[in-house]
């Protein structure tokens, strides 16, 4: 099975060849995909790693590399499906959640100061717009402009 970074490399570098052969440039590229230039630079020539599937996707397809996801093959999916099921049993860290006629949970204290901070900055927020409002409108019932 190959690493992250061997499959990494294959990808760049069959996008350094699909391009190169299309004759199409890093910048003219980067610019049709919606990337910047460094990133298809760095991505070509491995030092950049982390790009998204979705991004190392649109660039190969963009210079018409013909990608096909090769899924490992599975002999029994059946004891798969129990692996799975087994290794998430072993790392879950969990607590399980129950429905019940409780009642919920009181707000904690801090939510209520928020929440009357928020309150108090709306209000000053409303105050201050109706107070630029009053400023703004002359006797004859025209705004003059403000400088």
């Amino acid at each position: 099975m190959s690493s992250p970074h061997e499959v990494v490399n294959r990808l760049a570098a069959l996008l350094r060849t699909h391009r190169q052969a299309r004759g199409v440039t890093v910048v003219s590229l980067a610019a049709q995909v919606g990337v910047s230039p460094r990133l298809v630079s760095e991505f070509e020539r491995g030092k950049r790693p982390n790009v998204s599937l979705e991004t190392a996707m649109r660039l190969l397809q963009s210079v018409g590399a013909p990608v096909f996801p090769a899924m490992p093959p599975v002999a029994d999916e059946a004891a798969a499906r129990a692996d799975r099921a087994a290794h998430r049993r072993r790392t879950w860290r969990g607590s399980y959640a129950t429905l019940s006629e409780q009642s919920p949970p009181a707000p904690s204290p801090h939510l209520a100061e928020r929440l009357t901070a928020v309150a108090a900055a709306s209000q000053l927020a409303v105050g201050l717009r109706a107070a630029y409002q009053r400023q703004s409108e002359t006797p004859a019932g025209r705004k003059r402009r403000i400088r």
